[in-house]
């Protein structure tokens, strides 16, 4: 086993490909065929990804309270849900993506870029709230002890 946890490097993947895709998606709507699957391979391949690094938190969650303390659990809380939020809007994506393709709804694509918007937006919460455990852990205990 690992003496560090691998979900600091896992989670900067699903960061990258989601938010590009977010772009992609909003390119789609002039350059509809190229965008629209470069679109749908970013969702797609940071949805994975992001199930992956939500996996690795647990590691971190345990080396976090190995090293600064049950208090931690105050931000893990909000990180987690946040991300679980944000895989579950890209989840939404990625199907009305993928019934469009074959043609089982018709064309929803104010929906599906008010959608990545939203992941996009639950995204950045989940890592604020990551960094805040990472780069300040003493508000998290002062947030514990007040």
């Amino acid at each position: 086993m690992l003496s560090t946890p691998l979900h600091p490097v896992l989670v900067h993947f699903p960061i990258a490909l989601l938010i590009i895709g977010v772009l992609a998606q909003i390119l789609a709507i002039w350059k509809k065929p190229f965008f629209d699957q470069m679109a749908l391979y970013l969702f797609s391949s940071g949805f994975v990804m992001g199930i992956v690094a939500y996996i690795s938190g647990d590691g971190a969650e345990h080396f976090a309270r190995k090293q600064i303390g049950h208090s931690i659990e105050s931000g893990v809380q909000p990180h987690e849900t946040y991300a679980l939020i944000t895989l579950f809007i890209f989840g939404a994506v990625i199907l009305l993506n993928l019934l469009h393709r074959f043609r089982l709804i018709p064309p929803l694509m104010p929906i599906v870029i008010i959608l990545s918007l939203a992941g996009a937006v639950t995204l950045s919460i989940t890592g604020h709230y990551g960094g805040k455990m990472v780069y300040h852990p003493e508000s998290i205990k002062k947030h514990v002890e007040s």
